[in-house]
């Protein structure tokens, strides 16, 4: 399995996903990690402002997606981004 494939695989997912995500430009992987049998990738995403539609407000978010070891997408959350962790 090659990197580029499981960033792919996981840009295709949150797209097709997530709300308002008009394409593949507005996210980005940041991290990609091997585990037994499965692969956890972070990918940052410029999302709409939902709370005020009405304007172009854009927020960066952070999720981890989890594949097993046929590349399908088992799990994914949001997470606080490593800088907001640190904040804390």
């Amino acid at each position: 399995m090659t990197i580029n494939v499981i960033r792919e695989k996981v840009k295709k997912f949150l797209k097709e996903t997530l709300e308002d995500i008009e394409n593949s430009e507005e996210i980005r992987v940041i991290g990609i990690e091997a585990t037994d049998n499965s692969w956890t990738a972070e990918a940052e995403v410029i999302e709409k402002n939902l709370m005020l539609p009405e304007y172009r407000v854009f927020e960066k978010k952070h999720y981890l997606v989890k594949l097993n070891s046929d590349l399908e997408v088992s799990s994914y959350k949001q997470v606080k981004s490593k800088t907001e962790e640190e904040e804390v």
